[in-house]
């Protein structure tokens, strides 16, 4: 049985738009962790006290922030009609 069929149609549009908010709000946050991480990797912002392992942490959370955002588009897809 598919997901469209085991979800009531009422709440069809509301997952559909929660679903894009996610992915919008992902992808942003993903650009912050990845442009922060970057910097924080290559020392180009001074602060101190920051290791390599971690600004390879949030580089990582950024990149993983990326595929939430691809999760929330595809389930924005899958509801949206």
């Amino acid at each position: 049985m598919s997901t469209e069929r085991r979800i009531p149609d009422r709440l069809v549009g509301p997952l559909g738009g929660l679903s894009l908010l996610v992915g919008l709000a992902s992808i942003v946050l993903a650009y912050i962790f990845i442009i922060i991480g970057t910097t924080l990797y290559f020392d180009m912002n001074g602060l101190d006290g920051v290791t390599r392992t971690d600004s390879i942490i949030v580089l990582v959370t950024g990149v993983l922030l990326v595929g939430v955002a691809y999760a929330g588009y595809k389930g924005f897809m899958r509801f949206a009609t």
